[in-house]
């Protein structure tokens, strides 16, 4: 099969009008459809990957080992901010920081866009009020769980604290050296993860996968300390697969569970690829679908006039959604209130 299989069944349109008073605007009602994109994550620089515990580094046992766990919110947050950026540099979106958008009714078609809908967001009103504007991700994530267990995958790394300015460790209050020493645990480079990406109800358009992958496709910085300047996790697409109904295969505990062992990251992804192609009638290859994320790149870097119409009109299409959908008609409200009068 090919991508064009696959864009065929995406939607045109992503609202839908019900025979309500007021003819309400919602997001269509979801159908029985599942999209899925298997992920092999690659740590190419150390990693700081923590839970409540600052010194210490998240892990879980899954599938005959205790792993290391990186949650959802550790990639898709990294992913949903550079499609907040693509949208802002195409001037399409993007117009508020993440976690900070404020909800007025005459700013819905500003506030919320393609981003939104895609990744998902929740506000509230910039009013004061109780009202709360929340829109479900169309995409959604899984924790991302290493392939090499914990003791694998981690390494301590000791530090000395309370350095004083000459560049050494001795006090010169108490008259003595510095006792505080500091672990920090990290993710050694060439660790492995597997996630998966499930899309479900026939909600993303063409345009919308489109802005997914390419936010994928730009992600860099993840798992810094304090700031991050660099690239420190490498994604490998494992092909793109598609059906009515979703298989256990997209649980990373059963992908972990039939996955021949490896630390090759080529290994894992054609072992993914064979999985999920066994069990889902629609499929496309990882090396087509790299392919197609990489066209898209290179017609964002290249300022693609054809690429900037179809996020145009993606923008137009979601400004309507949002605002009939949290605002509602004004316009006939109001004509039916002059009639009464």
């Amino acid at each position: 099969m090919t991508l064009n299989d696959l864009y065929s069944l995406l939607p045109t349109d992503v609202a839908q009008t019900l025979q309500l008073k007021d003819e309400t605007t919602i997001p269509k009602l979801p159908e029985a459809q599942v999209i899925v994109i298997p992920l092999v994550r690659e740590a190419v620089a150390p990693m700081l990957i923590r839970n409540n515990d600052v010194d210490d580094i998240t892990d879980m046992p899954l599938a005959g080992k205790n792993r290391v766990l990186m949650i959802a919110s550790k990639t898709k947050g990294v992913e949903r901010r550079n499609g907040a950026r693509i949208l802002r540099t195409l001037g399409v979106g993007g117009r508020f920081p993440t976690n900070k958008t404020y909800i007025r009714e005459d700013n819905i078609r500003d506030a919320y866009d393609l981003n939104t809908y895609v990744f998902g967001d929740s506000a509230k009103s910039a009013g004061g009020g109780s009202a709360i504007y929340s829109v479900h991700s169309a995409v959604l994530y899984s924790d991302a769980v290493s392939v090499q267990s914990r003791a694998e995958s981690v390494m301590d790394q000791f530090r000395q604290g309370g350095i004083s300015e000459d560049g050494g460790a001795f006090d010169v209050e108490t008259k003595s050296a510095s006792s505080n020493i500091f672990t920090t645990r990290y993710v050694i480079p060439g660790t492995l993860f597997i996630q998966t990406l499930v899309m479900t109800g026939r909600r993303m358009t063409a345009t919308a996968l489109d802005h997914l992958l390419l936010a994928i496709g730009l992600s860099g910085a993840y798992g810094g300390q304090t700031a991050v300047t660099g690239t420190n996790l490498r994604t490998h697409l494992a092909g793109i697969y598609w059906g009515r109904l979703e298989r256990p295969v997209n649980a990373p505990k059963i992908l972990l569970e039939q996955l021949a062992e490896t630390r090759n990251a080529a290994e894992i992804r054609a072992g993914l690829e064979i999985l999920f192609g066994q069990v889902y009638p629609g499929h496309c290859d990882s090396e087509t679908l790299s392919g197609h994320l990489a066209g898209l790149v290179e017609r964002f870097e290249q300022d693609d006039p054809e690429l900037r119409q179809w996020y145009q009109a993606a923008k137009q299409q979601m400004a309507d959604l949002f605002a009939s959908w949290f605002v509602g008609n004004k316009e006939k409200k109001s004509a039916k209130a002059g009639r009464k009068g």
